[in-house]
């Protein structure tokens, strides 16, 4: 949560992809529009994130019905990992940020390897996921920057809980702002 409290600005619209009944964003955070797209309608319902929200399988239909430059960060929690057509989904979620924007893929080290796509099992590590994520970014759209971000909670006992942020900023805009 404190990810998103650095990365997006008081007044954000927000488009979180493949979201639930959480967006994973802070509480109090002063969004202007956050809508969830996702699976399960009563899930959505239930997200108090969200200003509103969508129904739609990405996977079927990874075309988004925005208009062209309305967001100023796309999101998808936990989830980049299931996407069939990871590549248009993304293209999309270019397509609808606003110049400057930023797309945020957060992943840990969980799944439903029943579920997720064959890549994201071998090997499973968070070296080559952040890669995969990456690669999916770089052939999806001509963004200005790709990056990741170990935005890993402290462990215990020398555990750790690995959450990991592929991110990606549209041309334009004034940089570090969306």
């Amino acid at each position: 949560a404190a990810f998103y409290t650095a990365v997006l600005p008081p007044g954000s619209s927000v488009l979180d992809l493949c979201s639930s009944w959480t967006s994973h964003l802070p509480e109090g955070l002063a969004l202007k529009r956050c809508v969830a797209l996702g699976l399960n309608p009563l899930e959505l319902l239930a997200n108090p994130s969200k200003t509103e929200w969508r129904v739609q399988n990405l996977n079927r239909d990874p075309a988004l019905p925005y208009p062209d430059a309305s967001f100023d960060a796309a999101l998808c929690a936990l989830s980049v990992d299931y996407l069939t057509k990871p590549v248009d989904v993304l293209a999309e979620a270019h397509r609808v940020l606003r110049p400057g924007g930023l797309a945020c893929m957060a992943f840990t080290n969980r799944c439903f390897p029943s579920k997720v796509v064959p890549v994201w099992l071998r090997p499973f590590t968070e070296e080559s996921h952040a890669r995969v994520v990456g690669t999916y970014l770089r052939y999806a759209a001509p963004w200005a920057e790709i990056g990741v971000a170990d935005v890993s909670p402290d462990g215990w006992a020398g555990q750790r809980d690995p959450m990991i942020v592929v991110m990606a900023r549209k041309a334009g805009g004034e940089k570090g702002t969306p």
